[in-house]
């Protein structure tokens, strides 16, 4: 009779043990060049989802610069663990070796954050950033859903938009983003 107290008293303890989940910690550090470009419609319009490979081009006017006009393949983003800076122009050969941006170079840097609550032990959440486009006086908010983020890729969605308001089809942008240099 002891023993089964003592067995039932372990099995009872032992049971108990709440089980713990980590919040998983995201590693955009890195340069990345937009691989695949998918336009979904989130509306109910009747529309086919797009999408563009390499060498295709996006072109939407009611989106702000540098997202107006992307080539898969050539469209490039950079980020540090608080840092973005996107469409690449090229690289200075002399001294540094350093890459030049049309977004986000010093003394213009846009930090990019997590949204508080926007993830949990399944879920990325959210990223954050404003920015000024080139053609435009006031800031833009861009937030992007971190769908995965692997090794070597990350996936991106957002950049959602209804070019003819809220009677009219919506959008949403999933960017594949892939690995290419430190």
């Amino acid at each position: 009779m002891k023993k089964l107290f003592l067995l039932l008293l372990v099995f009872v303890l032992t049971s108990c043990e709440k089980y713990v989940t980590e919040i998983p910690d995201i590693t955009l550090s890195g340069k990345y060049v937009i691989t695949k470009m998918t336009v979904i419609s989130i509306s109910h319009a009747i529309e086919k989802d797009t999408t563009y490979l390499s060498g295709g081009i996006f072109r939407n006017n009611s989106l702000p610069h540098p997202f107006s006009y992307i080539k898969v393949n050539e469209f490039y983003f950079h980020f540090t663990y608080s840092e973005v800076r996107m469409n690449w122009i090229n690289r200075i050969q002399t001294g540094s070796n350093r890459d030049m941006w049309e977004y986000g170079s010093s003394p213009n840097e846009i930090f990019y954050y997590r949204l508080p609550y926007s993830y949990n032990a399944y879920d990325f959440g959210k990223i954050q950033f404003d920015y000024k486009p080139t053609n435009e006086n006031t800031y833009r908010r861009i937030t992007f859903h971190i769908d995965s983020d692997l090794l070597e890729t990350v996936q991106l969605s957002g950049l959602d938009i209804a070019p003819y308001g809220k009677d009219g089809p919506a959008y949403r942008f999933i960017l594949t983003l892939s690995r290419v240099g430190p």
